[in-house]
Parts: C-alpha cells; sequence; structure tokens
C-alpha cells in the first residue's frame, strides 16, 4: 500500500458514511409519506447498523493515520496532510489557508505521502 492509499482510507470511508447515510434519510422519508415503515423497517435497520459500522471504523482508520502523520517532523507537512486528509480541504483552500503557492502544497503532500509510506 502506497502512502496516499494509506491516506485516502479516510475520505473514501467518509464517503461511503454520506452515502448510506443519504440511503438511509430517503429511506426513512419514503416510508414515513407513504405510511409504509413496516414494509421498509429492515433494511432501515441495516442502514443504522451499517451507518454506525462505518462511523466506528471511520474513527478508527482516523486515529490510525493522525498517529502516522504526527510522526512527520517538519510541521508544515504536518499540517497540510490533515488539512487535506483528514478534514478534506482542496489544494486551492490550504494554499490560502497557510499562504502558499498550489506547488508548494503538493510538494508538501509529495514529499508528506512518502514520508508516511515508510512508517506503515
Amino acid at each position: 500500500m502506497t502512502g496516499k492509499e494509506f491516506l485516502w482510507q479516510y475520505i473514501m470511508i467518509d464517503r461511503k458514511i454520506r452515502s448510506v447515510k443519504l440511503q438511509l434519510d430517503s429511506m426513512t422519508e419514503v416510508a414515513k409519506e407513504n405510511a409504509m415503515s413496516s414494509v421498509f423497517q429492515n433494511e432501515i435497520t441495516g442502514l443504522k447498523n451499517e451507518l454506525k459500522n462505518l462511523i466506528l471504523e471511520s474513527a478508527a482508520v482516523k486515529r490510525c493515520i493522525l498517529d502516522r502523520i504526527q510522526m512527520i517532523e517538519n510541521d508544515e507537512r504536518r499540517q497540510i496532510l490533515i488539512k487535506r486528509y483528514l478534514d478534506n480541504k482542496t489544494v486551492v483552500t490550504i494554499s490560502k489557508e497557510m499562504f502558499m503557492t498550489y506547488q508548494g502544497i503538493y510538494y508538501h503532500l509529495e514529499i508528506g505521502e512518502k514520508e508516511i509510506e515508510k512508517l506503515i
């Protein structure tokens, strides 16, 4: 597994959480509107359980990624990796927040990903 793949785990789980939450919300709304809550109850319960499991997995992965990022010596690089992979911010946003060029952000991301790869 590359450093980038390791860091992307949290973002991918976050996307799954959003997807399941949307499914759950829409199914709950349909069940309320059609007065068919008993028909959808098993599916709603399954989605709630899946959401709980994904949230637990997300917390564990986030902790693991954060622990590895904290091992990096360069403070700016740590901040950039956290903003990009845990806060899910774009390079443009990070660049504005940290008063750095896009190239500087990409440079730190690339070096940080290589450093993370050595730690996993």
